[in-house]
């Protein structure tokens, strides 16, 4: 093969090329599983921080102890979505461990001990976005007791074309994943019927969504791109 056929093409004009600090990032951020670039589009690579902190209380105020619910879901994903550890104070899953994940896989925290505050992971989870057809994701959570399926959501995630958007499309689309799952949750939280497994009886507790940070992000993002539109109309009324 020759040198030119193994060279990488050069960006395109519609994705310039960024770069990111992932431990700078996740200082500000307000969610786990947060997107180090803007690009969602098809084929597009996407890779996405958590970080985790054990001992903290309820919305991560409480960093000199008291006990870190992180609660248990499992998620569904079409496409293949590959972990790095970037740092950790050690424990099962220490630094540098990469692993690709089966497409359907729990998710929870795994930290040295979720009791200690000096317990931490940061991590980055990468997906490829599906070059062509539909590409769906899913959260299910189960029954602590006998694992019977409580809710499960499933939600589109189909990537939008390269380049290609339309007259409606949010100036600032939000990562699908965090929408779905903040979906799942609020779906699972918002009565005890919903968390009582049909099985077994077992009513199981909340799921600690403030931990996760995805309803915020959420939120964040409707204003965001509200905000956006609202200046672009006032733009467009003074030509």
């Amino acid at each position: 093969m020759s040198e030119a056929k193994r060279r990488i093409p050069p960006p395109t004009d519609d994705k310039v090329p960024l770069k990111a600090n992932v431990f700078d990032k996740m200082q500000a951020s307000n969610t786990q599983l947060v997107p180090l670039f803007p690009y969602f589009d098809r084929g597009a690579i996407v890779p996405a921080a958590s970080l985790m902190r054990g001992g903290a209380g309820e919305g991560f105020a409480d960093f000199g102890g008291g006990h870190a619910e992180f609660g248990h879901f499992f998620h569904y994903n079409d496409v293949d979505e590959v972990t790095i550890v970037w740092a950790s104070d050690g424990g099962p899953r220490g630094a540098g461990l990469i692993r690709c994940l089966a497409n359907h896989h729990g998710v929870k925290p795994h930290l040295r001990d979720p009791n200690d505050p000096d317990s931490f992971s940061v991590t980055v989870i990468t997906q490829r976005q599906a070059e062509s057809g539909p590409q769906r994701e899913a959260v299910q959570f189960r029954c602590e007791r006998c694992h019977e399926t409580l809710i499960h959501h499933e939600y589109d995630a189909t990537p939008p074309p390269k380049a290609e958007r339309a007259a409606d499309t949010e100036p600032y689309p939000a990562l699908p994943t965090i929408v779905g799952s903040a979906e799942a949750a609020e779906a699972y939280n918002a009565s005890e019927a919903a968390r009582t497994c049909p099985k077994c009886g077992t009513v199981n507790p909340p799921f600690p969504l403030e931990q996760w940070g995805w309803s915020t992000h959420a939120r964040n993002s409707r204003t965001v791109n509200a905000a956006r539109r609202l200046l672009d109309a006032a733009a467009r009324a003074d030509r």
